[in-house]
């Protein structure tokens, strides 16, 4: 079991941490413990946990608020107010709330697509059974029109031979 002591811990920034899977090195027991410890480094990451009003945000902060996380896209930095909550204006960019509209529009676009192709296959079942009815009419037709002339060509026979 590793056991460090706080004081002597020291968190790692990105681009130290990254630097420990280049050139295939082997990790060892210290080495996961700067990553584990170095994932709650929130200074670097600029994530300031639940978006609370009256609190003011720089550009690329990142709050969690409504089930998401959201980066501040401002260009200055802003004091929070309770009726510009992250998802109201433009202030805040949510990915997951992004991917929550994309999947929607995809589910709706999806059950029109359902419905249009239902339709479409009960229209080729319908053209279908028509082109067969129509089949069987030609096919009626060509029997009809073998047998007269067979009937002909056994009338052209007995009357000529006689």
């Amino acid at each position: 079991m590793i056991s460090t002591s706080a004081d002597s811990m020291t968190l790692k920034n990105r681009t130290e941490l990254k630097s420990l899977f280049k050139n295939n090195t082997h990790l060892s027991a210290n080495h996961f413990v700067y990553l584990i410890n170095s994932l709650l480094n929130k200074r670097e990451d600029k994530f300031h946990g639940v978006w609370k009003s009256k609190q003011a945000y720089q550009p690329g902060d990142v709050v969690y608020y409504d089930g998401a996380l959201w980066e501040m896209k401002m260009t200055h930095e802003i004091c929070a107010k309770t009726d510009e909550e992250p998802g109201k204006g433009d202030q805040w960019k949510s990915s997951l709330k992004e991917l929550e509209h994309r999947v929607d529009k995809l589910q709706q676009d999806l059950a029109t697509l359902r419905k249009e192709f239902t339709d479409c296959k009960q229209k080729m079942e319908l053209c279908w059974k028509q082109l067969l009815r129509l089949i069987a009419l030609l096919l009626l037709g060509v029997a009809i029109a073998f047998v007269w002339l067979f009937a002909s060509l056994i009338y052209h026979l007995l009357t000529g031979a006689a």
